[in-house]
Protein backbone atom coordinates (compact mmCIF):
# COMPACT_ATOMS: atom_id res chain seq x y z
CA UNK A 1 0.00 0.00 0.00
CA UNK A 2 1.38 3.39 -1.00
CA UNK A 3 1.96 6.37 1.25
CA UNK A 4 -1.08 8.37 0.20
CA UNK A 5 -3.37 5.33 0.21
CA UNK A 6 -2.26 4.71 3.80
CA UNK A 7 -3.04 8.30 4.78
CA UNK A 8 -6.47 8.33 3.10
CA UNK A 9 -7.96 4.89 2.38
CA UNK A 10 -10.57 4.32 -0.32
CA UNK A 11 -9.49 7.49 -2.11
CA UNK A 12 -10.17 6.10 -5.56
CA UNK A 13 -13.85 5.66 -4.73
CA UNK A 14 -14.56 9.05 -3.14
CA UNK A 15 -14.32 12.53 -4.58
CA UNK A 16 -15.20 15.90 -3.11
CA UNK A 17 -19.01 15.89 -3.63
CA UNK A 18 -19.40 12.35 -2.35
CA UNK A 19 -17.25 13.14 0.65
CA UNK A 20 -19.89 15.59 1.83
CA UNK A 21 -22.69 13.02 1.79
CA UNK A 22 -23.78 11.18 4.90
CA UNK A 23 -22.75 7.55 5.12
CA UNK A 24 -25.50 5.00 4.78
CA UNK A 25 -25.68 1.35 5.75
CA UNK A 26 -25.56 -0.95 2.68
CA UNK A 27 -28.06 -3.77 2.55
CA UNK A 28 -25.32 -6.38 2.99
CA UNK A 29 -24.44 -5.12 6.48
CA UNK A 30 -26.59 -6.19 9.41
CA UNK A 31 -26.61 -5.39 13.10
CA UNK A 32 -25.03 -8.74 14.05
CA UNK A 33 -21.91 -7.96 12.00
CA UNK A 34 -21.51 -4.58 13.68
CA UNK A 35 -22.16 -5.93 17.18
CA UNK A 36 -19.59 -8.70 16.70
CA UNK A 37 -16.89 -6.12 15.92
CA UNK A 38 -17.86 -3.74 18.71
CA UNK A 39 -18.32 -6.41 21.40
CA UNK A 40 -14.76 -7.68 21.15
CA UNK A 41 -12.19 -5.03 20.06
CA UNK A 42 -11.17 -6.03 16.54
CA UNK A 43 -8.37 -4.50 14.45
CA UNK A 44 -9.59 -2.66 11.38
CA UNK A 45 -7.79 -5.10 9.07
CA UNK A 46 -10.00 -7.92 10.47
CA UNK A 47 -13.28 -6.10 9.91
CA UNK A 48 -15.61 -7.37 7.18
CA UNK A 49 -14.64 -5.71 3.92
CA UNK A 50 -17.95 -3.87 3.54
CA UNK A 51 -17.71 -2.25 6.99
CA UNK A 52 -13.99 -1.50 6.62
CA UNK A 53 -14.69 0.26 3.32
CA UNK A 54 -17.33 2.40 5.00
CA UNK A 55 -14.90 3.36 7.75
CA UNK A 56 -12.19 4.17 5.21
CA UNK A 57 -14.69 6.40 3.45
CA UNK A 58 -15.41 8.13 6.77
CA UNK A 59 -11.66 8.81 7.21
CA UNK A 60 -11.66 10.53 3.83
CA UNK A 61 -14.75 12.53 4.73
CA UNK A 62 -13.00 13.71 7.88
CA UNK A 63 -10.07 14.79 5.76
CA UNK A 64 -12.35 16.96 3.60
CA UNK A 65 -14.22 18.35 6.60
CA UNK A 66 -11.02 19.52 8.31
CA UNK A 67 -8.83 20.54 5.38
CA UNK A 68 -9.46 24.29 5.65
CA UNK A 69 -9.00 24.29 9.41
CA UNK A 70 -5.70 22.43 9.13
CA UNK A 71 -4.25 24.68 6.44
CA UNK A 72 -5.44 27.81 8.29
CA UNK A 73 -3.90 26.54 11.53
CA UNK A 74 -0.62 25.88 9.72
CA UNK A 75 -0.52 29.38 8.26
CA UNK A 76 -1.29 30.94 11.66
CA UNK A 77 1.47 28.94 13.35
CA UNK A 78 3.87 29.99 10.60
CA UNK A 79 3.07 33.65 11.15
CA UNK A 80 3.27 33.26 14.92
CA UNK A 81 6.73 31.70 14.78
CA UNK A 82 7.99 34.67 12.74
CA UNK A 83 7.27 36.74 15.83
CA UNK A 84 9.28 34.21 17.83
CA UNK A 85 12.22 34.71 15.43
CA UNK A 86 12.05 38.44 16.04
CA UNK A 87 12.01 38.00 19.81
CA UNK A 88 14.74 35.38 20.07
CA UNK A 89 17.13 36.38 17.31
CA UNK A 90 16.03 39.16 14.94
CA UNK A 91 18.92 38.46 12.54
CA UNK A 92 17.21 35.27 11.26
CA UNK A 93 13.72 36.75 10.94
CA UNK A 94 14.10 37.74 7.30
CA UNK A 95 15.52 34.36 6.28
CA UNK A 96 12.84 32.62 8.34
CA UNK A 97 10.09 34.54 6.60
CA UNK A 98 11.45 33.68 3.14
CA UNK A 99 11.90 29.99 4.00
CA UNK A 100 8.41 29.71 5.43
CA UNK A 101 6.89 31.33 2.36
CA UNK A 102 8.72 29.09 -0.10
CA UNK A 103 8.37 25.88 1.92
CA UNK A 104 4.86 26.09 3.34
CA UNK A 105 2.76 28.39 1.14
CA UNK A 106 3.09 26.36 -2.11
CA UNK A 107 2.12 23.15 -0.29
CA UNK A 108 -0.84 24.90 1.32
CA UNK A 109 -2.08 26.36 -1.99
CA UNK A 110 -1.66 23.00 -3.72
CA UNK A 111 -3.59 21.31 -0.93
CA UNK A 112 -6.47 23.79 -1.18
CA UNK A 113 -6.62 23.27 -4.95
CA UNK A 114 -6.59 19.50 -4.46
CA UNK A 115 -9.44 19.78 -1.95
CA UNK A 116 -11.51 21.94 -4.29
CA UNK A 117 -10.92 19.58 -7.23
CA UNK A 118 -11.54 16.40 -5.26
CA UNK A 119 -7.97 15.10 -5.65
CA UNK A 120 -8.01 13.14 -2.43
CA UNK A 121 -4.59 11.54 -2.61
CA UNK A 122 -2.86 14.85 -3.30
CA UNK A 123 -4.87 16.56 -0.55
CA UNK A 124 -3.88 13.87 1.95
CA UNK A 125 -0.24 14.28 0.95
CA UNK A 126 -0.29 18.08 1.31
CA UNK A 127 -1.95 17.93 4.74
CA UNK A 128 1.07 15.96 5.99
CA UNK A 129 3.72 17.65 3.83
CA UNK A 130 2.97 21.14 5.18
CA UNK A 131 3.96 20.43 8.82
CA UNK A 132 6.99 18.39 7.71
CA UNK A 133 8.16 21.33 5.58
CA UNK A 134 7.61 23.59 8.60
CA UNK A 135 9.74 21.27 10.76
CA UNK A 136 12.51 21.36 8.16
CA UNK A 137 12.49 25.17 8.18
CA UNK A 138 12.65 25.33 11.98
CA UNK A 139 15.55 22.85 12.13
CA UNK A 140 17.47 24.82 9.51
CA UNK A 141 16.89 28.09 11.39
CA UNK A 142 18.03 26.47 14.65
CA UNK A 143 21.52 26.07 13.23
CA UNK A 144 21.65 29.80 12.41
CA UNK A 145 21.24 30.63 16.09
CA UNK A 146 23.86 30.91 18.83
CA UNK A 147 24.52 27.48 20.43
CA UNK A 148 22.61 28.32 23.61
CA UNK A 149 19.41 29.05 21.59
CA UNK A 150 19.51 25.97 19.33
CA UNK A 151 17.70 23.65 21.81
CA UNK A 152 14.64 25.94 21.87
CA UNK A 153 14.02 25.46 18.16
CA UNK A 154 14.92 21.78 18.02
CA UNK A 155 12.67 20.94 20.98
CA UNK A 156 9.83 22.91 19.40
CA UNK A 157 9.81 20.48 16.46
CA UNK A 158 9.02 17.67 18.89
CA UNK A 159 6.01 19.65 20.09
CA UNK A 160 4.94 20.13 16.45
CA UNK A 161 4.98 16.42 15.68
CA UNK A 162 3.08 15.70 18.90
CA UNK A 163 0.41 18.26 17.99
CA UNK A 164 0.19 16.85 14.45
CA UNK A 165 -0.40 13.34 15.82
CA UNK A 166 -3.42 14.62 17.70
CA UNK A 167 -5.09 16.67 14.96
CA UNK A 168 -4.16 15.21 11.55
CA UNK A 169 -7.09 13.25 10.04
CA UNK A 170 -5.03 10.14 9.26
CA UNK A 171 -5.42 6.55 10.25
CA UNK A 172 -3.00 5.29 12.89
CA UNK A 173 -0.86 3.70 10.20
CA UNK A 174 -0.85 7.00 8.34
CA UNK A 175 0.32 8.81 11.46
CA UNK A 176 3.16 6.34 11.94
CA UNK A 177 4.34 6.97 8.38
CA UNK A 178 3.99 10.72 8.94
CA UNK A 179 6.13 10.54 12.09
CA UNK A 180 8.80 8.47 10.38
CA UNK A 181 8.87 10.92 7.46
CA UNK A 182 9.13 13.90 9.84
CA UNK A 183 11.93 12.20 11.81
CA UNK A 184 13.81 11.40 8.59
CA UNK A 185 13.49 14.97 7.28
CA UNK A 186 14.65 16.41 10.60
CA UNK A 187 17.66 14.08 10.63
CA UNK A 188 18.54 14.96 7.02
CA UNK A 189 18.40 18.72 7.66
CA UNK A 190 20.54 18.27 10.77
CA UNK A 191 23.06 16.18 8.84
CA UNK A 192 23.28 18.83 6.13
CA UNK A 193 24.53 21.29 8.75
CA UNK A 194 27.58 19.11 9.41
CA UNK A 195 28.19 15.59 10.60
CA UNK A 196 29.87 16.65 13.85
CA UNK A 197 26.97 18.86 14.78
CA UNK A 198 24.58 16.06 13.95
CA UNK A 199 26.26 13.62 16.34
CA UNK A 200 26.28 16.22 19.10
CA UNK A 201 22.54 16.68 18.83
CA UNK A 202 21.28 13.14 18.33
CA UNK A 203 19.55 13.48 21.71
CA UNK A 204 17.11 15.91 20.07
CA UNK A 205 16.13 13.19 17.60
CA UNK A 206 15.60 10.82 20.50
CA UNK A 207 13.35 13.33 22.26
CA UNK A 208 11.52 13.89 18.95
CA UNK A 209 10.94 10.14 18.58
CA UNK A 210 9.83 9.72 22.21
CA UNK A 211 7.25 12.50 22.00
CA UNK A 212 6.04 11.19 18.66
CA UNK A 213 5.67 7.71 20.13
CA UNK A 214 3.92 8.96 23.27
CA UNK A 215 1.39 11.01 21.31
CA UNK A 216 0.84 8.08 18.95
CA UNK A 217 -0.46 6.14 21.96
CA UNK A 218 -2.97 8.94 22.57
CA UNK A 219 -3.78 9.05 18.84
CA UNK A 220 -4.39 5.29 18.90
CA UNK A 221 -6.85 5.82 21.76
CA UNK A 222 -8.59 8.53 19.77
CA UNK A 223 -8.69 6.20 16.78
CA UNK A 224 -10.32 3.45 18.85
CA UNK A 225 -12.92 5.91 20.10
CA UNK A 226 -13.60 7.09 16.54
CA UNK A 227 -14.03 3.50 15.41
CA UNK A 228 -16.36 2.80 18.33
CA UNK A 229 -18.44 5.89 17.56
CA UNK A 230 -18.50 4.92 13.89
CA UNK A 231 -19.83 1.47 14.76
CA UNK A 232 -22.47 2.94 17.07
CA UNK A 233 -23.57 5.35 14.33
CA UNK A 234 -23.62 2.54 11.78
CA UNK A 235 -25.66 0.41 14.17
CA UNK A 236 -28.16 3.24 14.56
CA UNK A 237 -28.41 3.62 10.79
CA UNK A 238 -29.02 -0.09 10.37
CA UNK A 239 -31.77 0.08 12.98
CA UNK A 240 -33.26 3.07 11.16
CA UNK A 241 -33.08 1.22 7.84
CA UNK A 242 -34.76 -1.84 9.33
CA UNK A 243 -37.47 0.35 10.84
CA UNK A 244 -38.09 2.02 7.48
CA UNK A 245 -38.28 -1.38 5.79
CA UNK A 246 -40.72 -2.63 8.41
CA UNK A 247 -42.86 0.48 8.03
CA UNK A 248 -42.78 0.09 4.26
CA UNK A 249 -43.83 -3.56 4.58
CA UNK A 250 -46.65 -2.64 6.95
CA UNK A 251 -47.78 0.11 4.59
CA UNK A 252 -47.72 -2.30 1.69
CA UNK A 253 -49.78 -4.81 3.66
CA UNK A 254 -52.26 -2.15 4.73
CA UNK A 255 -52.64 -0.82 1.18
CA UNK A 256 -52.62 -4.11 -0.78
CA UNK A 257 -55.25 -6.74 -1.31
CA UNK A 258 -53.86 -10.04 0.01
CA UNK A 259 -55.61 -12.19 -2.60
CA UNK A 260 -54.89 -10.32 -5.82
CA UNK A 261 -51.81 -8.31 -4.84
CA UNK A 262 -53.21 -5.08 -6.28
CA UNK A 263 -54.18 -2.06 -4.18
CA UNK A 264 -57.05 -2.40 -1.76
CA UNK A 265 -59.54 0.41 -1.19
CA UNK A 266 -57.17 2.35 1.06
CA UNK A 267 -54.26 1.90 -1.31
CA UNK A 268 -56.39 3.03 -4.23
CA UNK A 269 -57.45 6.17 -2.38
CA UNK A 270 -53.82 7.05 -1.67
CA UNK A 271 -52.81 6.42 -5.29
CA UNK A 272 -55.79 8.41 -6.60
CA UNK A 273 -54.68 11.55 -4.74
CA UNK A 274 -51.04 11.03 -5.66
CA UNK A 275 -51.26 9.94 -9.31
CA UNK A 276 -54.60 11.21 -10.59
CA UNK A 277 -55.35 14.40 -8.68
CA UNK A 278 -51.82 15.71 -8.07
CA UNK A 279 -50.69 15.89 -11.74
CA UNK A 280 -53.11 18.83 -12.15
CA UNK A 281 -50.46 21.07 -10.61
CA UNK A 282 -48.28 20.82 -13.74
CA UNK A 283 -50.67 22.62 -16.05
CA UNK A 284 -52.89 19.66 -17.00
CA UNK A 285 -56.11 21.27 -15.83
CA UNK A 286 -57.85 20.56 -19.16
CA UNK A 287 -57.62 16.78 -18.67
CA UNK A 288 -60.54 14.46 -18.11
CA UNK A 289 -60.58 12.39 -14.94
CA UNK A 290 -62.44 9.11 -15.10
CA UNK A 291 -63.26 6.75 -12.24
CA UNK A 292 -64.55 3.27 -13.09
CA UNK A 293 -66.49 0.81 -10.98
CA UNK A 294 -66.00 -2.70 -12.38
CA UNK A 295 -68.29 -5.50 -11.21
CA UNK A 296 -67.98 -9.11 -12.36
CA UNK A 297 -71.26 -10.40 -13.77
CA UNK A 298 -72.90 -13.40 -12.03
CA UNK A 299 -69.73 -14.03 -10.03
CA UNK A 300 -71.65 -15.67 -7.16
CA UNK A 301 -73.06 -18.28 -9.57
CA UNK A 302 -69.54 -18.86 -10.98
CA UNK A 303 -68.16 -19.24 -7.46
CA UNK A 304 -70.91 -21.68 -6.41
CA UNK A 305 -70.53 -23.72 -9.60
CA UNK A 306 -66.76 -24.01 -9.76
CA UNK A 307 -65.82 -23.63 -6.10
CA UNK A 308 -64.17 -20.97 -3.99
CA UNK A 309 -60.67 -21.85 -5.16
CA UNK A 310 -61.70 -21.30 -8.76
CA UNK A 311 -63.39 -18.08 -7.69
CA UNK A 312 -60.18 -16.86 -6.09
CA UNK A 313 -58.23 -17.77 -9.22
CA UNK A 314 -60.76 -15.89 -11.30
CA UNK A 315 -60.34 -12.76 -9.18
CA UNK A 316 -56.55 -13.03 -9.51
CA UNK A 317 -56.76 -13.36 -13.29
CA UNK A 318 -59.09 -10.37 -13.54
CA UNK A 319 -56.81 -8.29 -11.30
CA UNK A 320 -53.77 -9.14 -13.45
CA UNK A 321 -55.67 -8.30 -16.63
CA UNK A 322 -56.90 -4.96 -15.29
CA UNK A 323 -53.50 -4.04 -13.96
CA UNK A 324 -51.97 -4.64 -17.38
CA UNK A 325 -54.58 -2.46 -19.08
CA UNK A 326 -54.33 0.45 -16.68
CA UNK A 327 -50.55 0.32 -16.25
CA UNK A 328 -50.20 0.79 -20.00
CA UNK A 329 -52.68 3.67 -20.01
CA UNK A 330 -51.15 5.48 -17.02
CA UNK A 331 -54.07 4.65 -14.75
CA UNK A 332 -54.49 2.89 -11.42
CA UNK A 333 -56.60 -0.06 -10.33
CA UNK A 334 -57.60 -1.62 -7.04
CA UNK A 335 -59.94 -4.17 -5.54
CA UNK A 336 -62.94 -2.41 -4.04
CA UNK A 337 -64.37 -5.46 -2.30
CA UNK A 338 -65.71 -8.90 -3.18
CA UNK A 339 -65.95 -9.18 -6.96
CA UNK A 340 -65.88 -5.42 -7.47
CA UNK A 341 -62.84 -3.50 -8.72
CA UNK A 342 -62.18 0.22 -9.05
CA UNK A 343 -59.96 2.04 -11.52
CA UNK A 344 -59.11 5.61 -12.45
CA UNK A 345 -57.12 7.48 -15.04
CA UNK A 346 -56.44 10.97 -16.25
CA UNK A 347 -56.31 11.69 -19.97
CA UNK A 348 -56.33 14.60 -22.39
CA UNK A 349 -59.06 13.08 -24.58
CA UNK A 350 -62.40 11.86 -23.27
CA UNK A 351 -62.71 9.52 -26.27
CA UNK A 352 -59.48 7.82 -25.20
CA UNK A 353 -61.00 7.20 -21.77
CA UNK A 354 -63.98 5.50 -23.38
CA UNK A 355 -61.68 3.32 -25.47
CA UNK A 356 -59.67 2.24 -22.41
CA UNK A 357 -62.83 1.35 -20.49
CA UNK A 358 -64.04 -0.76 -23.40
CA UNK A 359 -60.64 -2.43 -23.60
CA UNK A 360 -60.86 -3.29 -19.91
CA UNK A 361 -64.26 -4.93 -20.47
CA UNK A 362 -62.95 -7.02 -23.37
CA UNK A 363 -59.83 -8.00 -21.46
CA UNK A 364 -61.90 -9.34 -18.58
CA UNK A 365 -64.07 -11.31 -20.99
CA UNK A 366 -60.93 -12.83 -22.48
CA UNK A 367 -59.30 -13.52 -19.11
CA UNK A 368 -61.03 -16.91 -18.79
CA UNK A 369 -61.04 -18.69 -22.11
CA UNK A 370 -64.45 -20.30 -22.72
CA UNK A 371 -64.55 -24.07 -22.66
CA UNK A 372 -64.91 -25.89 -25.96
CA UNK A 373 -68.39 -25.51 -27.35
CA UNK A 374 -69.30 -22.55 -25.14
CA UNK A 375 -70.37 -19.36 -26.88
CA UNK A 376 -69.98 -17.06 -23.90
CA UNK A 377 -66.99 -16.21 -21.69
CA UNK A 378 -66.89 -17.82 -18.28
CA UNK A 379 -66.75 -14.38 -16.73
CA UNK A 380 -67.76 -10.91 -17.92
CA UNK A 381 -67.92 -7.52 -16.29
CA UNK A 382 -70.13 -4.47 -16.23
CA UNK A 383 -68.28 -1.18 -16.00
CA UNK A 384 -69.64 2.14 -14.88
CA UNK A 385 -67.57 5.22 -15.62
CA UNK A 386 -67.88 8.59 -13.93
CA UNK A 387 -66.14 11.31 -15.96
CA UNK A 388 -65.51 14.95 -15.16
CA UNK A 389 -63.14 17.70 -16.26
CA UNK A 390 -60.11 17.85 -13.99
CA UNK A 391 -60.78 21.56 -13.54
CA UNK A 392 -64.09 20.70 -11.84
CA UNK A 393 -62.10 19.20 -8.94
CA UNK A 394 -64.90 16.78 -8.08
CA UNK A 395 -64.25 14.81 -4.89
CA UNK A 396 -63.50 11.14 -5.33
CA UNK A 397 -66.74 10.21 -3.55
CA UNK A 398 -68.83 12.08 -6.16
CA UNK A 399 -67.02 10.35 -9.00
CA UNK A 400 -67.72 7.01 -7.29
CA UNK A 401 -71.43 7.89 -7.07
CA UNK A 402 -71.44 8.76 -10.76
CA UNK A 403 -69.64 5.51 -11.64
CA UNK A 404 -72.03 3.49 -9.45
CA UNK A 405 -75.01 5.02 -11.20
CA UNK A 406 -73.50 4.14 -14.59
CA UNK A 407 -72.72 0.61 -13.35
CA UNK A 408 -76.31 -0.05 -12.30
CA UNK A 409 -77.49 1.24 -15.65
CA UNK A 410 -75.19 -1.28 -17.33
CA UNK A 411 -76.53 -4.09 -15.16
CA UNK A 412 -80.11 -3.14 -16.03
CA UNK A 413 -79.28 -3.10 -19.76
CA UNK A 414 -77.99 -6.64 -19.86
CA UNK A 415 -74.51 -6.63 -18.26
CA UNK A 416 -71.14 -7.09 -20.02
CA UNK A 417 -71.17 -3.48 -21.15
CA UNK A 418 -69.71 -0.05 -20.36
CA UNK A 419 -71.93 2.87 -19.35
CA UNK A 420 -70.89 6.48 -18.73
CA UNK A 421 -72.08 9.34 -16.56
CA UNK A 422 -70.30 12.49 -17.56
CA UNK A 423 -70.27 15.86 -15.80
CA UNK A 424 -70.24 18.73 -18.27
CA UNK A 425 -67.59 21.39 -17.88
CA UNK A 426 -70.24 24.12 -18.25
CA UNK A 427 -71.68 23.25 -14.85
CA UNK A 428 -68.38 24.03 -13.15
CA UNK A 429 -67.49 27.40 -14.61
CA UNK A 430 -66.62 29.92 -11.89
CA UNK A 431 -69.14 32.67 -11.20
Amino acid sequence: MGLMETFAPAVSAINRPEAEEELSAPAGIDAAMVDAIDRVPTPLRQWPAAIADLYDAEVVRRLYREEHFLFLLGMMLGLATIAVDLLIHPEIAREGLILRIFAIVPVTILGLIAGARGWTQLLAFCVGAAPIAFIAVIVHLAYQLPPDLVPRYLYSTALMVGLANLILPYSLRGLIIFDLAALLVKAMVMALQGWDGFLDRVDFLVVFALIAGATLVVAARFENLRQHNFLLTLRARIASRELRMANRALRTLSESDPLTGIANRRGFEQAFEREIVAPGTDGRGDDTIALMMIDLDHFKRFNDTHGHQAGDSCLQLVADALQEVFNKSGGIVGRYGGEEFIAALRHREADAVRAIAEKARRTIADALTPAEGMKRSLITASIGVGMAPAAAMLPREELIEMADAALYTGKDRGRNRVEFVEAEAAFFKPN
